[in-house]
């Protein structure tokens, strides 16, 4: 089974969509530290990583090859 053209473009994407999450994740961490995690742009940074790791995941799913049929 091989992905094709579209689905290559997906994956890509979601690829961009993990490590767009990594990088929030790691401002978030320093956001955290240094304002604390009760300020509002620490939890604004959390909701995007969270955000972003969940539609990276769903492109994911979405880039990966067609199975065949049940009957053959």
């Amino acid at each position: 089974m091989k992905r094709n053209r579209l689905r290559r473009v997906v994956f890509g994407l979601a690829v961009a969509g993990f490590a767009g999450s990594a990088v929030v994740a790691g401002v978030f961490v320093w956001s955290a530290v240094t304002l604390g995690v009760a300020h509002v742009a620490s939890a604004s940074l959390f909701a995007s990583s969270v955000f972003l790791a969940c539609c990276a995941g769903v492109l994911y799913a979405m880039s990966l090859p067609a199975r065949p049929p049940d009957g053959q």
